[in-house]
């Protein structure tokens, strides 16, 4: 089915392209007492219905936090084009068992995708599973490792940890911490619903903002940088 690429979709890829390495974009949500958290995370792509990806682990505190409320806000610079974009909207976490999830449905709706070849939690399966063997060996092997942020009592226990997983595997002992390690590795989906993008080359700089009631119709308006 096609889909209409809002402008703003179409300005961040070309910004991309001159901006290879500028992957990672601060990510903010908001933690259960309603109070800002951000950490910066690697951009993984753009569904055909112009939802962002990131990945997370689900043990860590961003998929609580994205349960209690989906609120975020994205601040990416981009240095080769000295160019920002911020992104605000809602996101939802895809684990390893979302086409088994009662709450499957909800999220898809909410994301928009009615009628949509992403309106299939099968589909979403698919797109982790295809990101999972996308990402580093080295990133990989965190998600089989002790839950991130919890104590670490001895830090000799570290050097016991693996440093490399493959994305699957035939050896028993290693299959099974392949599996351990996926069922860790969640995708993040992110539907915006205002973009900001400023320009800092031209002169006047140039700032346009982009708003959506509906994800779907998007309006235009250019205002003072």
């Amino acid at each position: 089915m096609s889909t209409t690429k809002p402008v703003w979709v179409g300005i961040l890829e070309q910004q991309l392209k001159e901006n290879p390495k500028a992957l990672a974009y601060a990510f903010s949500t908001l933690s259960q007492d309603g109070s800002p958290k951000v950490r910066h995370v690697i951009h993984r792509g753009i569904t055909p219905s112009s939802i962002l990806l990131t990945t997370t682990d689900t043990r860590m505190s961003k998929p609580a936090q994205l349960h209690h409320s989906p609120k975020f806000e994205i601040a990416w610079w981009l240095p080769e084009t000295n160019v920002q974009f911020r992104i605000t909207g809602q996101a939802y976490t895809i684990p390893s068992s979302f086409a088994q999830d009662d709450n499957a449905g909800h999220i898809l709706r909410e994301l928009g995708l009615e009628g949509k070849e992403e309106a299939a939690a099968e589909w979403w399966q698919g797109k982790r599973e295809e990101l999972w063997e996308n990402v580093s060996g080295h990133l990989r092997a965190g998600f089989g490792r002790p839950a991130p942020g919890t104590e670490l009592k001895d830090a000799e226990d570290s050097s016991k940890w693996p440093e490399t997983i493959p994305a699957q595997s035939d050896d028993e002992k290693e299959k099974e911490l392949v599996k351990t390690a996926l069922d860790h590795f969640a995708l993040i989906a992110l539907r915006p619903t205002g973009v900001e993008f400023l320009e800092l080359k031209p002169i006047p700089n140039r700032r346009t903002q982009w708003k959506s009631q509906d994800g779907k119709a998007w309006t235009e308006l250019k205002v003072v940088p």
